[in-house]
């Protein structure tokens, strides 16, 4: 299944994530934001709205201005995150 990190406010793709077989639905959006993370992708003004990001490690994610509202971070590694201008 292919997931798409989109730019709040433009639409433009961020990031493509092809999802393997096997993961859970309500886990494919926090896959493709770590995964993002680990290929250095800049994710500045991506929308999260309601991601389940619990435990996920975002260690150094540019999400500035990033639409996080709603998004559950508990236990998310936010360490070096770039949040400026984020929407939590």
């Amino acid at each position: 299944m292919k997931h798409e990190i989109k730019n709040r406010w433009t639409g433009e793709v961020l990031f493509t994530y092809e999802a393997p077989e096997g993961i859970e639905s309500g886990m494919i959006a926090r896959h493709a934001v770590e995964t993002a993370i680990a290929q250095d992708a800049n994710l500045r003004g991506a929308n999260l709205v309601g991601t389940n990001l619990v435990g996920a490690n975002l260690w150094d994610a540019n999400l500035r201005d990033a639409n996080l509202w709603d998004a559950n971070l508990v236990g998310a590694n936010l360490v070096g995150a770039n949040l400026v201008g984020a929407n939590l």
